[in-house]
Order: structure tokens, then sequence, then C-alpha cells
């Protein structure tokens, strides 16, 4: 249950993303100037069935078979923070919470173990959260039927249904959650929320927003009278302000009847009420939003331009963000290309649209940059986007923007059976609140082959020189709080506008390397032996070099291949004076490209395809991942061969990246939660030397020469390397490709190990506090650690384990005690280079409280280990477990991972992989056996941290 500002991009950019085929010259002028002069609807997607009920509640409900046998239901609320009076701000979002506390038929907590019970995890499949302009609750919910023959999706209509007008409001209860809201809260405090507190009333002057933030006021969350809660939720929970959205692997028909006989059970409305919308006012001067930090550890300067909210609702509206993406990535291009120079005047740049609230959107073009370089950053900045204006941008540039988004709809379109339920019932959140169209994947592929290219390169100027109107401008500017910090006034900001205009900036010159990816493809080599793992359905090749790959065809994804090498090494290989260059050796080599390109000219090269690979080196292994549609997979593969291959060295790129990291250091101590990590990690680790953060001492001593040469040693011999390839493909069809690009990699004599760096967390008990930050907050972490027994069922023990722990420590912190927002517990196992396992409790609180918190946790686990779970906690580890499983199991990226992890464990056969008998394991008796072999307190690591200055 979160917050938020709806500072999100807007809808628009996520409905285009997608190519075309190119329509006839002539028909394309004719339909384009007919959307000028007469601008045609854009028709919403007949797949949807919707209405409106009598009451006023409308209805958005779409059979969609991703994931299968999973339903996403959403209760759309459009009242939020906004419309709170001053004696109830925070309290649109303490009724979220409150809707899970309780309903007619759900008391208390009974709510949240139904959904659990039936494997719906909180937070994952059970959310909601409020923003300034409305409040969303969202569930994922089975469709199937349970062993008793229960309906999960019905009970989760009829959830909605209670939330919608029978929440409880139990004083008790509200009592207990202003202690959940007032923590979460204190968690989001910290430099960016004292930022935020600066310059949102800049951003919003003169506008209710300014002083209606969701999370609250907690002097007026700790005080309002109940009857304030009662009077909102009767207010403002209105059918007429009211959606439900239902979109999943179901029969339409039926789940729209259930939503009309449910939710037409909703009384009507016996009053009018005109829900109020708050603008955000327009201002002629430039506004100036200067902020610092003591804690901040990045600085950043950017210019927003505050405009009318984007609207999607006709063909004009289509082109028009089209247009707007294509300037605007134009731009971004540029400004990564200067961030890889070697006096580059910032960190990293970027420009784009967001919506701000309902009222306000606003094109930002931001940088981060060196603690002392505003100036320099901001002029850096507003000069590329002058430059623009000007001069435009070049034929080359738009055509290769222009093939990237048609590759974008092209590919959109190939998934538009695969579509997530979860991103569907999104847009129909949308539609309802801002009124935006959902158009079909046929109307987006068909309007993007008549937009994209007859876009021109008029059109995209005029965005360039629109977005630099002084109207509506805000400059903002962050930095950290210090001496040597000085952040330029008002005045130095103005008069760098000025300079910007009156300079002679000259046109951007294009740049391109006219060559092949690979200019001499290697010789193939062969597949020598071949099996297949009939239980996963993976096929094995053994290949000439000695390498293993394995294939796994998949249908979830009609335009995914994805791609993973691993070989044992990593930087446990290195010295411990080589171990910084080592540890960052891939980032720094992947900066200087590939081949006869440098990263500009490879993103230039690769302009109009869908393929990447990205290598990492690791502590003890080396790997590469990558992707590919499916027409580009040589392309993938040609990118893999040349990272083996033919690294590029780029001493600019190596310099800027280089400039990055010392700026990333720089200031990270002046953050808490940095020092209560390093203290975490130091503990944990005994503090060996190269478990610890880099400081800006060991970055400066860094070299290209070395870093290419620990890269180069660890990716020489292909041959030593297991690769998996998982998606849409066919095997038969892979076999050349697998052949000439991973069977001609070099084989070298011997093979490769990892080093044991003997890196291990103390025995005993051990806690220690850290006193950093100024705010009334603190985190705790509890690690219990020891020697593991690697198996899949132990793996399984473990994970419900930890399952059952932290519903009992949510239920007592949270729910009992209103001590947290959130806490959690991982467990976590490794079979090399020992076979370990470790156990972590983490939540925030009150520092008051935190003793008080740390012994309730210790009265769990006791407990557990005394007498065992009940019923119903292993009912929902299992269920959640399951319900997991069913899901991942149609996800090539969990596939990836689970065949990658099989091969460096050196497994032949992982058919647990599949096997749903695994969680047989988990019982009573193994929950309680499993507490008292592995939560043993006998080594306990804790760290608290709290504010520098104790409370009093």
């Amino acid at each position: 249950m979160t917050v938020a500002s709806r500072m999100a991009a807007s809808v628009v950019l996520t409905l285009l993303a997608a190519p075309l085929v190119a329509a006839p010259a002539a028909a394309q002028a004719t339909a384009v100037s007919a959307t000028r002069t007469e601008p045609r609807p854009l028709p919403i997607t007949d797949e949807v069935r919707m209405g409106e009920l009598e009451n006023g509640l409308r209805y958005y409900v779409q059979a969609n078979a991703r994931p299968e046998a999973r339903a996403e239901l959403r209760l759309v609320v459009n009242a939020g923070s906004v419309l709170e009076t001053d004696a109830q701000r925070g309290i649109a979002h303490l009724l979220e919470h409150m809707a899970f506390n309780g309903t007619e038929s759900f008391q208390k907590q009974e709510l949240v173990d139904y959904l659990e019970s039936i494997g719906m995890a909180f937070g994952p499949s059970i959310n909601a959260y409020t923003s300034f302009d409305e409040t969303v609750y969202m569930l994922r919910v089975p469709t199937d039927e349970t062993e008793d023959g229960e309906r999960p999706l019905e009970t989760g209509l009829q959830i909605m249904e209670e939330w919608a007008h029978k929440v409880t409001l139990d004083p008790e209860e509200v009592d207990k959650e202003r202690g959940v809201v007032i923590e979460e809260w204190r968690l989001g405090r910290g430099a960016q929320a004292r930022i935020s507190e600066q310059q949102l009333p800049v951003f919003f002057a003169g506008s209710r927003y300014a002083d209606r933030l969701p999370i609250g006021d907690p002097a007026v969350l700790q005080g309002f009278p109940q009857e304030e809660i009662e009077a909102f939720y009767e207010t403002w929970y209105r059918p007429d302000l009211m959606a439900v959205v239902a979109v999943g692997d179901f029969d339409a028909a039926e789940v729209e009847a259930l939503i009309r006989e449910r939710f037409s059970a909703i009384p009507v409305p016996t009053t009018p009420l005109d829900r109020p919308y708050y603008g955000v006012p327009s201002h002629d001067d430039t506004y100036f939003a200067i902020a610092t930090d003591p804690e901040l550890t990045q600085s950043q300067v950017a210019i927003l331009s505050m405009q009318d909210p984007d609207t999607l609702d006709t063909m004009v509206d289509l082109r028009d963000s089209m247009i707007e993406q294509l300037a605007n990535r134009m731009l971004n291009n540029r400004l990564a290309e200067i961030s890889q120079r070697a006096d580059a005047p910032f960190l990293f740049a970027s420009t784009g649209r967001s919506g701000f609230v309902r009222t306000a959107s606003a094109w930002q073009l931001g940088a981060a940059i060196d603690e002392n370089g505003h100036l320099e950053g901001f002029s850096a900045i507003l000069t590329e986007a002058e430059r623009a204006a000007r001069h435009g941008f070049t034929a080359g540039e738009l055509e290769r923007e222009k093939a990237d988004m048609l590759r974008g709809f092209e590919r959109a379109y190939a998934e538009r059976e695969n579509r997530p339920s979860g991103g569907i019932a999104g847009a129909w959140v949308n539609h309802f609140l801002q009124g935006d169209v959902v158009p079909s994947p046929q109307t987006q592929w068909d309007a993007a082959q008549l937009i994209i290219p007859s876009v021109t390169l008029e059109q995209v100027n005029a965005v360039a020189r629109e977005n630099l109107s002084p109207a509506n401008r805000i400059i903002s500017a962050t930095g950290t709080a210090k001496p040597e910090v000085d952040l330029p006034s008002e005045a130095e900001f103005a008069a760098a506008i000025e300079t910007v205009a009156a300079s002679d900036v000259a046109p951007y010159e294009d740049a391109v390397v006219d060559a092949p990816l690979v200019a001499s493809p290697p010789e193939p080599g062969s597949i020598v032996a071949e099996r297949e793992i009939a239980s996963i359905g993976v096929t094995e090749w053994t290949l000439s070099n000695g390498a293993t790959v394995w294939l796994k065809p998949t249908d979830f994804q009609d335009d995914q291949i994805l791609f993973s090498a691993t070989s044992p090494g990593g930087w446990s290989l290195s010295t411990d004076d080589e171990h910084l260059t080592a540890s960052n050796a891939a980032t720094f080599v992947s900066a200087g490209g590939l081949g006869a390109f440098s990263q500009v000219d490879l993103q230039k090269a690769l302009a109009g395809t869908s393929a990447g690979v990205s290598p990492s080196i690791g502590e003890l292994r080396e790997r590469m991942a990558g992707s590919a549609a499916v027409a580009d997979i040589e392309t993938m593969f040609q990118l893999a061969w040349l990272s083996f291959t033919e690294p590029r060295a780029d001493a600019d790129a190596f310099a800027a990246l280089k400039a990055q990291l010392e700026a990333f250091v720089a200031n990270r101590d002046a953050a808490p939660a940095t020092a209560f990590a390093d203290t975490v990690t130091g503990t944990l680790t005994q503090y060996a030397p190269r478990a610890m953060p880099p400081t800006a001492e060991g970055i400066a001593g860094i070299e290209l020469d070395d870093a290419m040469a620990f890269y180069r040693e660890r990716f020489a011999d292909g041959g030593d390397f297991d690769f998996v390839l998982v998606g849409a493909f066919d095997v038969a069809e892979m076999r050349p490709l697998v052949e000439r690009w991973l069977a001609s990699l070099p084989d070298v004599e011997g093979e490769e190990q990892w080093r044991d760096l003997d890196i291990d967390p103390p025995t005993g008990r051990i806690e220690k506090t850290v006193r950093k930050g100024v705010e009334p907050q603190s985190q705790t972490v509890m690690i219990t650690h020891g020697v593991f027994e690697d198996g899949v069922e132990n793996r399984v023990r473990l994970g419900a384990l930890a399952s059952v722990l932290q519903t009992r420590l949510r239920e007592r912190l949270r729910e009992d005690l209103g001590g947290t927002y959130s806490v959690s517990v991982n467990g976590s196992s490794v079979a090399i280079p020992d076979e370990t396992y470790q156990v972590s409790v983490i939540f925030g609180a009150d520092p008051e409280r935190v003793d008080e918190l740390k012994a309730a946790v210790l009265d769990e686990i006791e407990a557990l280990k005394a007498d065992g779970p009940t019923a119903l906690d292993v009912e929902k580890a299992v269920e959640g477990a399951r319900r997991a499983l069913e899901t991942s199991l149609e996800q090539n990226a969990w596939w990836m991972g689970q065949l990658r992890f099989a091969l460096e464990a050196g497994t032949a056969d992982p058919a647990h992989i599949v096997d749903f008998g695994r969680f047989d394991v988990i019982t009573a008796d193994n929950v309680r056996s499993d507490a008292n072999r592995w939560l043993g307190l006998d080594n306990l690591i804790v760290v608290t941290l709290l504010p520098e200055t104790p409370a009093g």
C-alpha cells in the first residue's frame, strides 16, 4: 500500500512503442492531411466490455490469457488527497489502509488471510495506492476453482464491492492503523523528502496540490477524530466516482454479469456531488526551485516547462505524441553522446514529458552533475536544447529514431496475444480517470504505419522550439549542503539563460560509421554431441570448442529470445590490489563499444534492431546476458561474439565513466542509509577489503589498460562457458547460428576455476548501533546464519520458513503493535564457495520503539521454534509457493535464471524445476524443525540505525 504523486510517464508514452510497413506515399499524404484538418476520433478497442450501472459506477471487462488462470482486478476511486480538508490531511491514504483491516464480511485480518491462503502475496498481488487525485485498489486472483469448489475470482469481486461501500472503519483498528501510516511517513523521510518540501511549493505555486501530499500530516493522522475518516468515506466513496476493472483469463460475459449483479447493490447516491478539480496556475516569469540538504548524495539541475495534461482522443493526439517522442529521443541521444566525453559537463542527462498531477504535465530536461557543476551542467543541457531549437535535427537522426520507434510498434503488435493483464488493466484505469482512448493493437499498428514514415524534420524541430518557451518555466537545482559547495543563485541561473540565448551555437554534426558489425565473420565450429532433457523440454549441445549450450524453445512471447553465458572465475582471480579494477572491468570495457564501433556509433548502427548483449564480472563468475527480437537473433549472436573477441578500449568513455563513479562516491557517506548498509556489509564480511565499497582514491587508481587486460582474461576461453537460449525459436534454425558464433569462440587449454577468498561472517552474537541522520527514524536488520546442506528440498524449506516468519512478524509488528510499516524476511543460501545460509529480518520503526520491536521479533522466533506454525501459516506458504511457480513457468526470464543456475550447479537433469511435488515438504513439523536449525540465535548479527541525536 503506497502513496503516489503521479510523476510517472503519461499513458500516451506507454501506448506508443511499435513499427510498420510503409503505406503508399499518396495515401499517406491524403490521410495525414485529413487528420490535420478533421481530427478523427481514435477508435477504442472492441476487446473490452464496458458499461455504466444505474448507480453511476462504470466497469471495464476484458478477457486476456496472460498469465494463465489469473485475473487482475481494480477498484478505482476518483478521489485522492487533493480533496481532503485541512482536518483530513492524510485520511485518504489511511482510509486505503483501512480497507484491508475489515469489511462487512471480512473482519480485521480475515481479508488478507483469505487472499494469502489462495496463494496471493501481500504486496505483489494484494496492494493499493493513494495519489493526489485517485485511490486504486489492486488484486490478482486465480480464476480456477479451489479444491473445495470456491471461486477466488468471485470472492475477489465481493471484496472490491465491500471496499466500495462496506469498509467497517472500526475505531480500534483505525487507531492501530494511525501508527502504521505514521511509520510509512517516517520511512519516507530523508534528504529527498526535505528537498521536496522546499521545491513543491514552487512547482505547485498557488495550487491546492502544494499542501496536500498523499502521505499527509503526522499531527493530523495522530489526532483526527473518528468522524473525519467516516466523513471522507461517505463523501467520496460513491459509485458515480468509481470504476471496476477486470482483465484476465476468464469468460468476459460471465464476469460482466457478476459485476453488474454485485455492484448494482451499491445504493444510488441520494445527493448530487460535483467533484472539484484543482489546477496549477500558469505564470509568465521563470520560477526557481533551489534546494540543498546535508544528506543529499547527488546534485542535479533541471528545466521544467509546465503544460496542459496530455490527451489521447484523436489521431491528431496520437500523431502529436509520436512527434514529441521522436524529438525527445533524438535529444536524449545527443545528451548520451556528450556524457561519454572525457570532459563531459554532466554525469548523465535526459529529457521527456511526464504526468505531474491530473491537471498538469511537464516537459523536463535534467542532468546529474558533479557537486560543484551546477552552472556548467545547466548551461550544457540548455545549449543542447537551444541547438535543437535553432538548427533542428538531422535527417539521419530522424530516420534512425523512426526506425527504432517502428520496430517497437512491430514488436508490440507481434506480442499482441501475450500482453500481461496488469498492463491492460492499468490502461483502463487511466481511461476512467483521464479519458484517454485505449486503441486495439491493430489500430496502434495501423496508425504507426500511417503516421511515423510521414513525420518530417519540420515537425520534430517545431517541438524542440516549443519546449524552450519561457512561459511556465521552472529551473530546479539541488545539491549537498556543505561549506565547499555553493549553489548558484537565481540571478546566476537567469544570467546563464541569457548567455546561452546570445551565444553562437553550432549545428549538430551527425557522424556515422559505415561498416558491417562484423567485418570478417568467423569460420563455424560444430556441434559434436547432442542430448534431450525431456523433463524440462531442453536440448543440450556440446560444441567443438568444449562449450555447452542449453536450448529451451517457448511460446510465452512471440518475439523474444533471451541469451546468457556463464563461466567460473570472476574477480576472485584478481589480487587484492587489482580488485577494484577487476570488479569494474566489464563496465569500463563495455562503455568503449565493440570492434570498430564506439558505444555511440554502435547505438546508431543498431537503429531499427532489437538486440543487445551485456557482459559482467562477479565474484565467482563472468557472465553475459542478452536478448533479441526473432528477426534480430543473428545480431545478438554477433554482439556476443564481439564481446568475447573484440572488446574496444575508449579512453574518452573510460574517463567519463570514471568521473561518474568518482562523483557517485563523493557524497555517498552523507546518507544515513549508506552508513547503515556499510556497517551491515562490514560486519557480515568482517570488513574484508574486497567487500567494502569503493573510495575516490581507489577509483582514481583504475587504469583502462588494466581493466581491458582483466576483461580479456575472463572472456578469452569461449569453450569454458555454458550458454542458455530461451524463447521463440526453432532448435533446428538455431544450429547454424550457434555453430558460427558460439562454437567458433576460442578454446584455451585448461579450465579456469574460481578462488575461495575466505570472506566469511563472524560467529557468535554481535549487536551494533549506527548513529547517523537527523530524522526521527530507524532501521534494523537481524541476521542468523550458518552451515547449510544445499539441495532442492532444503532450499524449498528455507523459503517456506522465511515466508511463515514474515507473515507472523507482519501480523505482530504491524497489525498488532502498529510499530512498523513493513517487515521483510529473506532466506537465502549459496553452494559455493561454501554451503551456507542466511535469514534476515528487516524493519523500520520509531527509534523509541526499536528495543520493543526487536524483542517482539525474538519472541516470535522462539514461539515458532517451540510451537511451530499454525495450519493457516502452512497453507499460506504452500499456496504462495505453488501459485508463484504456476506463473513463473510461463516466463522466459524465470526459465533463463533456473537453467543458468542448474548449469552453474552442475545439475544434469533439473527435473525439479517443473515438479510441484517439491512443496510437499512444507509441513508444520518441518517448519518447526527448520526454525530450530536455521533460526538459532548463537550466530546472530543485529545492526540498528538511529538518529545522531537521541530523542530528548
